[in-house]
């Protein structure tokens, strides 16, 4: 992942999650597919976010000393029913900041009690995830999305430098 790719994308994911909060879950288009919305209860724009996890290697962090050892290599991919429990457990929780991993586009998001979701970003075949403003595919001002071979691709407002 490119260093410039990367501080762009982290600051599309700040500028969008910061201060919204973890806000529902939906069945995803296929069998792997998981989506959850957060929601700004603010007058800001966009209010409503969408990320979409299509590989399921997904952890809730609430040890510091965890968040550096959990990676791709030691989670095993969750079924629907243990994805959703995982997220509905922490229902409403508000987002305090947002970070990609160093080599892949691991995708952290920190919550205000201290936990940190971790949604894996490496997959050699596959986008592990994607995060933006609209419930459809595409026809958004915004979306994030981990690529295959470690990379990350952003799409954005033109005024957003």
């Amino acid at each position: 992942m490119k260093k410039e790719d990367k501080s762009f994308a982290e600051r599309a994911l700040k500028r969008l999650l910061v201060g919204s909060q973890l806000d529902g879950l939906q069945f995803g288009i296929g069998p792997g597919g998981l989506r959850v919305s957060f929601t700004h209860y603010s007058m800001q724009e966009p209010d409503m976010l969408w990320l979409t996890i299509e590989v399921r290697k997904i952890a809730v962090i609430t040890d510091p000393e965890r968040l550096h050892s959990t990676s791709r290599e030691n989670l095993k991919e969750l079924d629907d029913e243990d994805s959703f429990q995982l997220l509905l457990k922490n229902r409403r929780e508000k987002v305090k900041d947002v970070w990609l991993g160093d080599e892949s586009p691991h995708l952290y998001i920190s919550f205000d009690s201290g936990k940190v979701l971790y949604v894996n970003g490496h997959d050699k075949n596959y986008e592990c995830w994607q995060l933006g403003d609209q419930s459809g595919f595409g026809g958004g001002d915004w979306l994030i999305v981990a690529v295959p071979g470690n990379e990350i691709a952003t799409w954005s407002p033109e005024e957003f430098e």
